[in-house]
């Protein structure tokens, strides 16, 4: 089993959150890029760095480090991504933010969750992705109750533009 977090409180609905380690399964950021270290919580910057990303920010708590990581090694290791997450869903769930913390890293983890999504279709799932190669790859696979959003600052950022997808930015001051 994998671990689900909520619901959460900082939404208006109950929300619940799958999260794993930022940084080790964002292959395509740049701008957020740091990664804590597993064992530590130490944060170790990405070389081309703007900012930090904020869900690394609470890998410094070791009871998250080792939730985002067992979720991460649980999928790693599972031979069926998507039976071991559908089966992981809270039973009173609604809404699901895929990767609060963390990011789509291969197209079978991907593709695990475009099924997850169609055996759950009266859950709404969505996701901030940077790695917009593996939606494009599956831009008309994807399920209606699975809202995508491309997020600036990574590898593939010329895809955004290129497909007119829908996106966020993230900005350092309010200002």
């Amino acid at each position: 089993m994998v671990k689900f977090s909520g619901p959460m409180k900082y939404y208006k609905d109950k929300v619940y959150e799958f999260n794993i380690p930022a940084g080790y399964s964002c292959p395509q950021a740049i701008d957020c890029l740091v990664k804590a270290d597993r064992m530590t919580g130490k944060m170790v910057n990405g070389k081309d760095q703007k900012f930090r990303c904020y869900a690394a920010q609470n890998e410094r708590f070791p009871s998250v480090r080792d939730i985002r990581w067992k979720n991460f090694d649980a999928i790693r290791d599972s031979g069926d991504i998507a039976s071991l997450i559908s089966d992981s869903i809270p039973k009173n769930a609604k809404r699901i933010r895929i990767h609060g913390s963390g990011d789509f890293f291969n197209q079978e983890y991907f593709d695990a969750w475009l099924d997850v999504c169609r055996r759950n279709p009266s859950v709404l799932f969505w996701a901030f992705t940077k790695s917009v190669k593996l939606w494009i790859n599956r831009i008309n696979e994807m399920p209606d109750n699975l809202i995508m959003q491309a997020s600036w600052g990574g590898r593939e950022d010329h895809l955004i533009k290129q497909y007119n997808l829908k996106s966020a930015t993230v900005f350092p001051t309010v200002e």
